[in-house]
């Protein structure tokens, strides 16, 4: 069957653009069915072409999910996993990283969910997903090791701390915004989730409620953070 698929060499404007719709297909029909249930028949029907076409681009189901999986994990190179400024404020730096975490797994929860069930079965989706995850953990491990140079989140393994975020997001991309998850019937617009997620992650890294209670009064001023304070003064 390999030879029916379209050799990159030879894809058309036309093509292409089928190729792009029949990838958009599918991720609906992955949120609706699930990979399991969804069908190359109902795929193509929404595109307005006959199930055989398919072939022309892919030789299986699991390849398009191979193909989504691969643009997804493009996606979160460049956004979670682009270059620090070390010189900026490490808060903000997670501030982005979470939202654009967000983000990703918003548009793209069909793919991530449908991959990660698939790697509990398939050994090249085990590779493929935990190819995914590490470059997420590494993404948010690059900018936890900047505010632990901060004071934050001392002793801990950054590596840890990322792979929870990481665990923590995935799942609450999916559970917001599937019709299976807490609120199927309701949206959560971008600005609310991110700043929910945001509050609860900087309050954990800055220590949460325990540390705000030991500290002096001057540390609760507003604008104070008790832990870059003291990383400041015992660097002199």
């Amino acid at each position: 069957m390999d030879e029916l698929i379209e050799p990159a060499t030879r894809r058309t404007p036309k093509g292409n653009t089928t190729r792009e719709a029949i990838k958009l297909a599918a991720k609906r029909a992955l949120a609706v069915d699930g990979f399991s249930n969804a069908k190359i028949a109902d795929i193509m029907a929404s595109v307005n072409r006959s199930p055989g076409a398919f072939y022309k681009y892919y030789p299986s189901k699991e390849a398009l999910l191979h193909e989504l999986l691969d643009e997804f994990r493009t996606r979160l190179k460049a956004e979670v996993n682009r270059p620090l400024n070390t010189r900026g404020d490490p808060l903000e730096h997670l501030k982005e990283r979470l939202g654009a975490f967000w983000k990703i797994y918003r548009d793209d929860w069909p793919v991530a969910t449908a991959a990660f069930q698939m790697s509990m079965a398939d050994r090249e989706f085990a590779r493929a997903w935990h190819g995914v995850r590490q470059q997420g953990i590494r993404g948010m491990s690059s900018v936890i090791k900047l505010l632990q140079k901060e004071g934050y989140c001392a002793g801990l393994d950054s590596e840890l701390i990322a792979s929870a975020l990481c665990s923590m997001l995935e799942y609450t991309g999916y559970n917001w915004t599937a019709r299976a998850g807490d609120f199927p019937d309701r949206l959560i617009d971008d600005g609310a989730a991110i700043e929910v997620l945001t509050r609860l992650v900087l309050n954990g890294v800055r220590g949460g409620a325990a540390e705000t209670t030991a500290a002096s009064p001057a540390d609760k001023e507003p604008g104070r953070d008790p832990a870059r304070r003291r990383a400041k003064s015992e660097r002199g």
